[in-house]
């Protein structure tokens, strides 16, 4: 695991745009190490790699006695839009089912049409409507 740290803090240290959303990953070196350390420590983390390099992260961070979870995925900007994204969803949605979780919930920006599309096509569901970003859920 430290060497998937080290590759994973690799990843989001090139990351753009930064913060890509909702203040994530954070700019600051030091915050971002704790954000990450966090996430690894609390979630279900799955990593993609390509050619020795961590080209995306999912996080699922689950409330196990509400049943339910929260949802963060990040991919490196030129590994969108190769199915990356979906195969880490599908990964991260698999276990959220193993884990007996009722409900994965997420928060996207209003006008990230490709990550919203992507979610609907594992049926999450807009469940509220901010000004600049939407929460959405996927039932199991």
């Amino acid at each position: 695991m430290p060497d998937d740290f080290a590759h994973l803090m690799e990843m989001y240290a090139t990351f753009s745009p930064k913060p890509a959303s909702q203040g994530l990953p954070p700019q600051d070196p030091e915050a971002c190490v704790r954000w990450v350390r966090s996430l690894l420590e609390n979630g279900e983390n799955f990593l993609a790699w390509k050619e020795g390099r961590v080209v995306g992260h999912v996080s699922l961070l689950p409330d196990r006695e509400q049943k339910e979870g929260e949802f963060l995925i990040f991919v490196d900007r030129g590994q969108r839009n190769r199915g990356v994204g979906r195969a880490l969803t599908d990964l991260a949605l698999k276990r959220a089912v193993e884990m007996g979780l009722r409900s994965i919930w997420l928060t996207v920006e209003t006008y990230n049409f490709r990550a919203i599309h992507l979610y609907k096509r594992f049926e999450f569901q807009f469940c509220d409507q901010g000004e600049c970003e939407r929460k959405m859920i996927c039932t199991m």
